[in-house]
C-alpha cells in the first residue's frame, strides 16, 4: 500500500495516513524509532540507521495495531527475520 508523506522544513518525511487510511494527525499518532540494519537503513549512514514509526491511535482505539515505517523496511536477502 501507498501511503501519502507531507513534508517538513528539515527535510524529514512523515506519512500522512496510517496503512487503513487513517489521519495521522497530532494527538492521534505515536511517533517513535526503531534501530533497524536493513538495507534503505544502512544507506542513511551512521546515528541514522532504523525508521521512523508511526502507532496510529485511530487503529488502536478499533482493535488493531497498524504502524508505518520510514524509511520503508526491507528485509536484506536471504534475512531469517522480516520485523525490523
Amino acid at each position: 500500500m501507498v501511503m501519502t508523506q507531507r513534508q517538513y522544513p528539515d527535510g524529514h518525511d512523515s506519512p500522512r495516513e496510517c496503512p487503513r487510511g487513517h489521519e495521522l494527525r497530532a494527538g492521534q499518532v505515536i511517533v517513535g524509532w526503531s534501530p533497524c540494519q536493513c538495507p534503505p537503513c544502512l544507506e542513511r549512514g551512521r546515528g541514522l540507521r532504523g525508521h521512523h514509526t508511526y502507532l496510529c491511535r485511530d487503529c488502536h482505539d478499533d482493535g488493531y495495531t497498524t504502524v508505518a515505517y520510514f524509511p520503508y523496511h526491507v528485509p536484506a536477502e536471504g534475512a531469517a527475520i522480516r520485523w525490523p
